[in-house]
This record gives structure tokens, sequence and C-alpha cells, in this order.
């Protein structure tokens, strides 16, 4: 639902942001910090400033990971903050990513686009532009970023940005947040830094953000919560107790023959010099989701995996809804689609997504793993961060996203690709 704007409250520190007068800001200004703390609303609230210091004479550039990306975290808030509150007018192209915005008797011309992958940056090549807007800067691909902030050639252009912290090897950590804390003028001249933490919100709760505390440790914490710039390491389920999240498997059929179990679904990854692993995941009617079953072997065919469902509906005497699949196998896929009664997907989600919402349901009690499933507990015991020195290494191959280390994981991926697609679809 989109906010209130006559009923927010502002933090000193979000009142001190949009005081500040459009021309005094430099070429680039980033807003980063801890999730929900009011980043993007305030830049929201900018951009009539903004428009109406640099004026309409060229295209201003709104851009995200995706074209969808951008109309979700921005769009949805940033039209009725001009429409219903300011009483202009927002024209939106989805299909083309033209916008149109009315504002005060002046039309400013304006794109959308997906600023993701090594091919965003034909999208913008030969344009300039006085404005740039870049939500959820890290997820730019580099060499768009590059390309965005040289278009900006009028002298009164301005680049405002948003972003939630990653990794301190980050580039934009690296080349810009890390010398601005540092002092070095060089980037002080073009580049300004605003820190926000989950508590410059003025207007969350107290009750929702302690919630939200209790949610992260370690590394996560840190980012999520005081909005901190710094690299995960250790276990990735660092929360994982066996005392807590495991269960008798005995106990499990007892509660599926209760019916407390309401719905099963799966999550396969395949594999062939390392394992394939498909997960029989339950969720019962408060929202618990159970590990039940698992089948995990090296060198099988879609006609094993098959076999294997066929033989858990029979033994649990359940339906199973859907199955999530690695989609790096579309032809093991067709086969489960023609030769099952499950709806096939296949979404593979962003690791740091999928791994933030397994962790959610960990940190609440709302993951069980059964006793059976004795690979998927041993992954987790296993499924890390990596050390200093495997990030280095990584590091010097041009890679430097905060990942898990690739060994091991089959049944970790398989969990994630099955409840990363419930908990965002049919939850």
């Amino acid at each position: 639902m989109p906010i209130k704007w006559e009923k927010s409250k502002y933090s000193p520190k979000a009142r001190a942001f949009l005081a500040k007068p459009p021309q005094e800001f430099p070429l680039l200004t980033l807003l980063d910090g801890a999730v929900r703390s009011g980043k993007t609303l305030n830049i929201i609230q900018k951009i009539p400033q903004i428009f109406d210091s640099i004026g309409n004479d060229n295209l201003k550039v709104f851009s995200g990971y995706s074209k969808n990306t951008v109309r979700n975290n921005v769009l949805i808030e940033l039209k009725p903050f001009i429409e219903n509150y300011l009483g202009g007018n927002v024209k939106y192209n989805s299909a083309s990513g033209e916008m149109d915005i009315t504002l005060w008797g002046k039309t400013y011309p304006c794109l959308v686009v997906g600023g993701g992958d090594s091919d965003s940056v034909a999208a913008i090549q030969g344009g300039t532009w006085d404005f740039w807007y870049a939500n959820e800067l890290p997820q730019h691909h580099y060499n768009f970023y590059n390309m965005a902030l040289s278009r900006l050639t009028p002298a009164n252009a301005r680049a405002f940005a948003d972003s939630n912290p990653e990794s301190s090897n980050h580039w934009l950590y690296q080349e810009k947040i890390k010398p601005y804390l540092e002092g070095d003028p060089d980037v002080r001249d073009v580049f300004e830094y605003w820190h926000f933490t989950m508590r410059d919100n003025a207007n969350l709760s107290e009750v929702f953000v302690k919630n939200q505390e209790k949610l992260y440790k370690g590394a996560f914490k840190a980012r999520k919560i005081d909005g901190l710039w710094i690299i995960a390491d250790g276990l990735v389920y660092d929360t994982f107790n066996r005392e807590k999240h495991i269960l008798n498997a005995l106990q499990i059929i007892e509660k599926i023959q209760k019916s407390e179990i309401k719905e099963f679904f799966l999550g396969i990854d395949w594999g062939w010099n390392y394992s394939t692993a498909c997960l029989l995941i339950g969720v019962d009617h408060d929202g618990k989701y159970y590990v039940i079953d698992e089948l995990y072997s090296p060198k099988i065919e879609a006609e094993s995996v098959i076999s294997w469902i066929d033989k858990k509906q029979k033994e649990y005497n359940r339906f199973f809804s859907f199955a999530n699949c690695d989609n790096a196998r579309p032809e093991q896929n067709d086969k489960l689609r023609h030769s099952t009664n499950l709806v096939i997907y296949e979404e593979k989600p962003k690791i740091e997504d999928s791994i933030s919402l397994v962790r959610e349901l960990i940190n609440y009690d709302n993951l069980i793993i059964s006793s059976l499933c004795t690979h998927t507990l041993n992954e987790f015991d296993t499924y890390r961060y990596p050390s200093e020195t495997e990030r280095t290494k990584s590091l010097l191959g041009g890679d430097s996203a905060d990942l898990p280390v690739k060994v091991n994981d089959d049944c970790m991926d398989a969990l994630r690709y099955g409840l990363y697609k419930h908990l965002t679809t049919f939850r």
C-alpha cells in the first residue's frame, strides 16, 4: 500500500537531506544503509525539488536491476506522491520504459531502464541526461554504472542512488564509500555519502525494529539493521539449531496422517557428477515448513526422479502440487512435466534473496528438517561463506560477489528453489 505522505514522520537525518538545496549536491549522491531506513522514500520526496532546479531541457533516467524492480521499488511510491500529494501527473509506458512526469506546469521526459546485466549498456549509449536515479546501485552492472555517469554531461546534472550494504569488497564500497570516509578530496568533489540506520526511519515502530533485530545475527545483522558494509563469513545458516529444527521422521509422518501439513511441493537441483537433490517440502496451517524427505544421488536421470516422486506420493498418500527446478537442465524438466501430475517451474532465484528467506524461516523456528533427510542436515553443517584466502582468489578472478562456497550445496540449492517459489508465489 502506498505511503500516506501527509502523515509521514521525519528523523533529523531525513530532514537534513530534504532541506539541502539541490544545487549544493555534487554529481553523485548515495543514500545507503539498513533495510527499511527510508532511503528510497527520501530520494522520491527530493525529486520534485531536483527537477525544478535542473529544468526540463534534457532526459531524466531511472534505473534499477531491471525495469520491473524500478516499478516495484520506486514508481509504486513516486506516482501517488506526484499525483495525489503534489497534484501532478505520471504517464509510464512499461514496454518502452518511456515516462512523462508533469509537475507545476512543466513536463519532464524520463526513461526507465534496467542496468543489471552486461547488455544493459546498449540501452543508454549516446544519450544525454541531466538526472539519474539508480535504485539499488550495487545491483547495477559495473559497465552500466560507468556509462551512466558519463551521460550526465550538463553542468547542472545530478545523480542520486540508494543502496543496501553488501560485501566491503564490492566496487561501490572500494571506489566511492571507502575513499569518501577516508577523506579523499577527489572523491569528495564529485560524491556525497549519507548513511542511514533503521532507526533513521521515524515511521517505523519500536516493535517492528526489535522484531527485525531478532531476525539476524553476525554479518547479516550488521548489514540489515546497522547498514554496514562487511564481509559475510562462517556458516550461511548459522542460527540453525539441531535441537530446535530437527524432528523425528515418525513425528512428521504422524502430522501428515493427521492432515496437519496441508500442502506438499518439491525443490530440485539437477546434477550428474555432482548429486541431484530432490526435496519434498510441506507447509502446515500455521505457515511452518517441513523438509519431509529427500532423494540424493549422482548420475541419475529424470526417470529415476519421476519414479521417486510417484513412489513418495503413494507412500505418503498425498498430492504434490508443484516442483521448482534448476533451470540449467530444461530437458530434464520437460520429462517431469510430461510424466508427472506436478506443475513444473524453472525459476532460479538470486542466491542472496533466497538465502535471506530461508534464514528468516530458521530464525523464527518455522523450518523443520526430518531426521530422515541426512544429506540435507549434513549440508546445514557445511554450507559456508569462503575464507579470506578463498575470497582473495575469487577477487583476482574478477568476481566480487559475496556468495557461499559452491561445494556440497545440492540440497541447499534444492531447498532454496522450493521454499522461494512457495514463499513468493503461494503464501
